[in-house]
C-alpha cells in the first residue's frame, strides 16, 4: 500500500452544491496544487475545487454536487499520496520526509525519527533510540536538517537524559 499524508478532517458542509470544509493545518498552496484526494475509507477521489472562505479551505469532489452528498463524508479522513504533493524550496521538507532519517547527536549516530507530532506551537521530533524515545522540539536552533539526515548541535543540557 503505498504510503499517504494526512491533510486533515472533512468538517461541515459549506454552501449548497457540495463544498466540505478541510479542517487542516497544511499549507494552501500545497492544497491549491492538488488534483486529488484521498477519503480514508472510500478510495481516491479527483478535486473540483478549492475555495477559501474566511482563510478556510473548502474543497468540491469530483461527483459530490450537494449539501447531503456533502454530509455523507463529514469525518472522513483526508489524506494526499506523497508523488501529488508539490515540489518544496531546497532545503525545506515535508514532516513525512523526515521519517526514517538518521539523527546524529555532536556529528556522532544517536537514533532515528520514527515520527512528527504536531504539538500547536511547535511541533515534535520523536526521536527513537533503541527502547527509549526522545521529543525534541524541531524548530530548536540546535536542530539542524541536512541531506544525510538531522543533526542536534549543541543541546540544551539533560535534555537526552
Amino acid at each position: 500500500m503505498t504510503a499517504r499524508v494526512k491533510l486533515g478532517v472533512l468538517g461541515r458542509p459549506y454552501g449548497l452544491k457540495g463544498g466540505l470544509r478541510l479542517k487542516t493545518e497544511a499549507d494552501p498552496e500545497v492544497l491549491a496544487a492538488l488534483s486529488r484526494v484521498v477519503l480514508a475509507g472510500k478510495g481516491p477521489r479527483a478535486l473540483a475545487g478549492l475555495e477559501f472562505v474566511g482563510g478556510e479551505p473548502v474543497l468540491y469532489l469530483l461527483g459530490v454536487n450537494t449539501r447531503s452528498a456533502a454530509e455523507a463524508l463529514v469525518g472522513a479522513e483526508v489524506y494526499a499520496l506523497p508523488e501529488d504533493l508539490p515540489e518544496l524550496p531546497e532545503g525545506s521538507y515535508y514532516y513525512h520526509q523526515l521519517i526514517g532519517r538518521p539523527v546524529f547527536l555532536e556529528g556522532e549516530p544517536f537514533g532515528e525519527v520514527s515520527d512528527v507530532r504536531e504539538a500547536g506551537a511547535q511541533d515534535l521530533l520523536v526521536i527513537q533510540k533503541g527502547l527509549r524515545e526522545y521529543l525534541v522540539p524541531l524548530q530548536a536552533p540546535y536542530v539542524e536538517v541536512r541531506e544525510e539526515g538531522i543533526f542536534l548541535v549543541d543541546p540544551p543540557e539533560g535534555l537526552f537524559e
